[in-house]
């Protein structure tokens, strides 16, 4: 098993866990590319309020991916743990669960918005321009439910089976094939938003049948065993991946207010220059989940193991990284806000509005890898509901009182600041958690070095 040669005798080994990673990272960026070339498509051959529609719509893609994302970090972290432990019965107990009831939840979901569609819309921000993009573009993500849920389940539990090489192919398959649709469909047919939202779900099923022949076959550990559902093991599941949910719930209300807040102070431009923030942070966050998630398998199969000091290790090597990389990445931001803004707007005063709005939101990226990091770690040891409390701070609470009380002070400038402060914020509470997991790990496995680390 890949994992497993992380370790080989007993002891990290650097250059095997650089190559676990890797294909981690590229499947976040990957993906962050794909979502940015859908972006860039719709606002070349649309126009920026198709862009906005796409915006505007999103608390609802938050919606279904928070509900899939909750089940596949929750689920995969423990199927880690168990696989560390040599329990490959329990991990596919753990994945057969993880499938039902993401897909049951997401279905219910889906039909749920179906029936109340321009409701949302409306509540959403939608306006007389863009309401006919947001139906459009709705009802494909809803009626693509399945493939959405699929993916990112399918993606998590491929890479801690060990092959993340592979779960970053079926990535790069689905996001290739969006990417290509969109020339087709959006450039070259002429098809708007109905093809950017196709191509994108089109790309998604393929990476999900994709996915499923990888673990119906012979080198996946896991397997889809048929049993009753159980209740509690949704709730235990997707209580350990909470963060995640709480992450996607608290993207669609800020988004939300993002929105509110830009068309009162700038109108449809407003939101058009939120919508390419948003699609820009992709790149910069992408860094920090791509390397937190690459190392949540490794700190998962290591607790399952019994062996802390190897943990230990590892968030060593994790902290230097969210230390050293978030002034690079913020300075940048800084300098390619221009270039990288050119991509979407070809409106002056959207383009206006949002370089400055990039500069000033990019602080933020200060203080969000250690922040992004700290959840996820916490998952990976099975403590969702501190997790939660990080994520809920830097994604909601802290944002949404930021963006009720900054815009009131600087107006539109405010309204950018709003991440930074909160983000900066939660830093505290985030160290806080940090060192709390350590002594929770410590006291759980406190003999863990002198535990010796099984291999195949």
């Amino acid at each position: 098993m890949q994992v497993e040669r992380c370790f080989a005798g007993g002891k990290l080994r650097p250059g095997k866990i650089i190559r676990f990673i890797f294909p981690t990272y590229l499947t976040s960026l990957f993906t962050t590319l794909y979502t940015i070339m859908d972006g860039v498509f719709v606002s070349t051959y649309v126009g920026t309020d198709a862009l906005a529609a796409i915006n505007i719509v999103y608390p609802i893609v938050n919606l279904l991916s928070g509900l899939s994302l909750m089940f596949a970090v929750g689920g995969s972290t423990l199927a880690a743990i168990a696989l560390g432990s040599k329990n490959r019965e329990q991990a596919s107990h753990i994945f057969s669960q993880c499938i039902f009831w993401s897909l049951l939840l997401g279905g219910c979901t889906s039909f749920m918005c179906w029936l109340q569609l321009d409701g949302i819309l409306y509540f959403l921000g939608a306006t007389t321009p863009t309401l006919s993009y947001c139906r459009t573009y709705a009802a494909l993500w809803l009626l693509g439910v399945p493939a959405v849920v699929g993916k990112e389940l399918l993606a998590y539990f491929i890479r801690i089976d060990g092959a993340p090489g592979f779960s970053f192919f079926i990535s790069a398959a689905g996001g290739i094939t969006n990417i290509i649709l969109d020339a087709l469909f959006v450039g070259a047919w002429g098809q708007g938003v109905f093809g950017a939202g196709l191509a994108t779900v089109m790309g998604l099923a393929l990476s999900c049948i994709l996915g499923i022949f990888r673990l119906a076959g012979r080198k996946s550990s896991l397997r889809v065993v048929l049993q009753r559902p159980r209740p509690a093991a949704a709730v235990q599941y997707g209580m350990n991946g909470s963060s995640e949910l709480v992450n996607q719930l608290a993207i669609a209300v800020t988004t939300i207010v993002f929105n509110r807040t830009a068309l009162n102070l700038a109108g449809e431009n407003g939101i058009a220059a939120v919508s390419i923030i948003m699609y820009l942070q992709f790149v910069f966050l992408g860094v920090y989940f791509g390397g937190s998630m690459g190392v949540s398998p490794l700190l998962g199969y290591t607790m399952g193991q019994g062996r802390l000091d190897l943990c230990r290790d590892l968030e060593r090597y994790a902290h230097r990284f969210f230390w050293m990389v978030p002034p690079v990445l913020c300075a940048l931001a800084l300098i390619s806000a221009p270039a990288a803004v050119h991509l979407f707007a070809k409106n002056d005063l959207v383009y206006t509005l949002a370089v400055r709005g990039m500069r000033l939101y990019s602080i933020g990226y200060l203080f969000a890898g250690f922040n992004i990091f700290t959840a996820i770690r916490l998952s990976s040891y099975g403590l969702g509901r501190w997790a939660a409390i990080v994520t809920g701070l830097r994604s909601c609470v802290l944002l949404l009182a930021a963006l009720a009380i900054l815009p009131q002070i600087w107006g539109l400038d405010g309204m950018w600041l709003a991440f930074p402060a909160a983000e900066s914020g939660t830093l505290g509470g985030a160290i806080y958690f940090s060192k709390r997991c350590t002594a929770t790990t410590t006291a759980v496995f406190p003999q863990s070095k002198n535990a010796p680390l099984e291999t195949n």
